[in-house]
């Protein structure tokens, strides 16, 4: 009988050992997916008088190579440049040098592609609000994304802060970044501020365009002065940015086939945007949209560059798209 109890508390004892095990683990993963969900301000990019990464101008040589060069049909005449984020000291560095590519009568728009609320400290410390996946303000239209960073900007005033770079590239580029909060500016009042005009489509991180971005996009594109410069940005400078670069590309030069657009921009330090996705997850999935948005992006510019986009491209794809487009819509 002894012998039987005595098992049975050896036995006890391994059980609550396991439990207690598997306690300690859901509470280390709990507290880890907690700090993952905390609202982190991101240092963007090296503060003070620096170039962004990813800078690159269309006359420039291709940098990655490919089976067989794409064309440069028209590519050297493209009047863009595109970038990762810049330090306010930055964006006055290339305002200057786009003006030596493009004139000193240029008028450059800063086109922001980010939709997580950011901005600049002090004039130059350039700062966003991060959350898990970089979906700040992910619910948020337009007009309200540009109204509640303004707020959120603001909440930093007068505060001693730590500014982190996150991610494997920046976290190998600058470090922290500690400063008292004098002074906030959105991207909007720091290019003006530089004598620049500022266009703002928010598109979610690693996100496909909505058919309304794109419809944003080509009612500001038939706006554009014969002298316009566009400079592209997101946060690395890859997604987003090499996306509306190729939109750009696309309504400039509508006879240069698709495939050699989409490499071209990739060949100058872009994305390759028509690689294929390797999951069938949420960031799989959205790579493979925005293929498809791309391509029917290309399919209107040819069915409606002779009536100069009269139609919309939201209403044009509604009218166009194959009935298993719109059952999944």
């Amino acid at each position: 009988m002894m012998k039987k109890s005595h098992l049975w508390e050896k036995s006890s004892c391994r059980i609550l050992a396991v439990i207690c095990c598997l306690l300690i683990m859901l509470m280390t993963a709990a507290q880890a997916a907690e700090k993952q969900d905390e609202v982190v301000w991101r240092l963007d990019a090296r503060p003070g008088s620096v170039f962004p990464r990813s800078l690159r101008f269309m006359t420039d040589e291709f940098t990655q190579s490919l089976p067989s060069a794409p064309s440069r049909q028209g590519l050297d005449r493209l009047r863009c440049s595109a970038s990762a984020a810049f330090s306010g000291s930055g964006l006055s560095m290339m305002r200057d040098k786009i003006r030596t590519v493009a004139g000193s009568d240029a008028v450059i728009y800063v086109v922001d592609l980010r939709k997580e609320s950011h901005g600049f400290v002090n004039g130059d410390i350039p700062v966003s609000r991060y959350t898990k996946k970089n979906l700040d303000n992910y619910q948020l239209n337009s007009a309200a994304v540009i109204k509640t960073e303004k707020k959120k900007l603001q909440s930093l005033m007068g505060k001693e802060m730590t500014f982190v770079p996150l991610g494997k590239t920046d976290t190998k580029l600058f470090s922290a970044y500690d400063s008292k909060v004098e002074q906030v500016e959105t991207e909007g009042e720091l290019a003006a501020r530089l004598g620049m005009r500022y266009k703002r489509i928010p598109l979610t991180d690693r996100s496909a365009p909505a058919d309304e971005n794109i419809d944003d996009f080509v009612a500001f594109y038939k706006s554009l002065p014969s002298n316009a410069w566009l400079h592209f940005h997101c946060h690395a400078g890859h997604g987003r940015t090499t996306t509306f670069a190729v939109f750009y590309d696309i309504l400039s030069n509508p006879d240069v086939a698709l495939e050699d657009i989409v490499a071209r921009q990739y060949a100058l330090g872009g994305a390759n945007l028509f690689a294929p996705a390797k999951k069938n997850n949420w960031k799989g999935r959205e790579m493979r949209k925005r293929a498809q948005q791309i391509r029917k992006f290309y399919a209107y510019v040819q069915a409606n560059r002779k009536t100069q986009y009269t139609q919309a491209f939201s209403q044009w794809v509604k009218e166009n798209s194959p009935v298993e487009d719109k059952c999944v819509q």
